[in-house]
């Protein structure tokens, strides 16, 4: 079976703990890629700027779960 990618922006927050845990927020590409190296390489082309130290976002390519073609 072929494995299709989706490129996920999600958003992050700091615990009083020092922990890193997930909001709840995402943007996915609806676009999709059937190579992981091409969804990486597409997702490396962002610029990150972390102004506030308690939220970062996190860039990530990940199998669909759809895998709608």
């Amino acid at each position: 079976m072929t494995k299709v990618f989706v490129l996920v922006i999600s958003m992050w927050g700091l615990t009083a703990e020092q922990v890193w845990v997930y909001t709840g927020n995402q943007l996915v590409l609806k676009e999709k890629f059937y190579e992981l190296e091409k969804c990486e390489s597409f997702g490396r082309k962002f610029m990150k700027f972390d102004f506030n130290k308690f939220y970062t976002m996190k860039v990530q390519c990940v199998e669909d779960i759809d895998k709608q073609i």
